[in-house]
């Protein structure tokens, strides 16, 4: 997250971690509410990240816990500190749904990216005019689109901050083909996908028409892997919803999926992104 800690990803940090103390001191969530005079409920929602954790209460953990190396308490109560702040997405919610805001958390949570896309730009991707183009076909009024136009420019930040976001992405050739907005929009849109793709830790890549159908190329997908290795899956639906999969063999499924979807533009020259958009350009001149 740019501009200082992640307020999810510090949260989540924090769980983990009072969830492997508790483990290592050998008590289960009842005999931490027995010994603190807390709740059953209260210990289970703190390490399910669903309440805030005062400091009192992160103290109060770490002392029944045997924690006495101040650096890692001053860490922790960091990390609580950070857990409670607003970050930028807050501004939107009530404008967003509650899935897209989570997706959102989560994005700029993780440490990699892997997005398959069947009809348009990633939003990560889209410039401002092409944005604008979208609100005009979907019907969005002056508010909402300078909303997602604010959103999207916040998150294109994740790929060019000091530690950019590792984003790997596999197009359908429809995606650059269909046109959104005028020429000039579309010639903008799809010369900045070229500069993202020269960017080292930004690959992408596209599933050209000639491509042999898969099952998985149905549904738009994302996969992001955390830096505890955790991964979610957003699957689009018809209607705009986002469906999360956190489920391992699910996320195994994807994963492979998103490989196979890869390879054939690793082998095929003519599916590199400078050529089909420069053939595309060629066509329509």
């Amino acid at each position: 997250m740019v501009g200082g800690r992640n307020p999810v990803a510090e949260q989540r940090r924090l769980r983990a971690e009072l969830r492997r103390l508790r483990n290592s001191a050998g008590l289960t969530q009842k005999q931490v509410a027995t010994a603190l005079e807390w709740s059953l409920s209260k210990v289970i929602r703190i390490e399910g990240g669903t309440v805030g954790l005062s400091i009192t209460d992160l103290k109060a953990l770490l002392d029944l816990y045997g924690v006495t190396s101040q650096e890692q308490i001053d860490d922790l109560s960091a990390a609580a500190r950070a857990s409670r702040e607003k970050a930028w997405w807050d501004a939107f919610r009530g404008h967003a749904s509650p899935q897209l805001i989570e997706y959102i958390a989560v994005e700029a949570s993780a440490s990699t990216l892997s997005e398959y896309q069947t009809f348009i730009v990633p939003g990560i991707l889209q410039t401002t005019a092409y944005i604008r183009a979208l609100g005009e076909e979907f019907g969005f009024d002056d508010d909402g689109t300078e909303r997602a136009i604010a959103m999207r420019t916040e998150r294109r930040r994740l790929l060019t901050g000091e530690h950019p976001l590792e984003a790997r992405f596999v197009l359908d050739e429809m995606v650059i083909r269909r046109a959104i907005g005028s020429p000039g929009t579309m010639r903008e849109q799809l010369d900045f996908l070229k500069e993202l793709n020269r960017l080292p830790t930004v690959s992408i890549q596209v599933a050209t028409s000639d491509r042999r159908v898969t099952r998985w190329m149905q549904s738009p997908f994302t996969i992001f892997e955390l830096p505890d290795q955790d991964h979610h899956v957003y699957v689009d639906q018809p209607g705009c919803t986002l469906i999360a999969r956190t489920n391992p063999d699910e996320v195994g499924r994807y994963l492979d999926a998103f490989e196979q979807l890869q390879e054939p533009a690793h082998s095929s020259p003519a599916a590199e992104l400078d050529v089909v958009i420069d053939q595309i350009a060629k066509q329509q001149a």
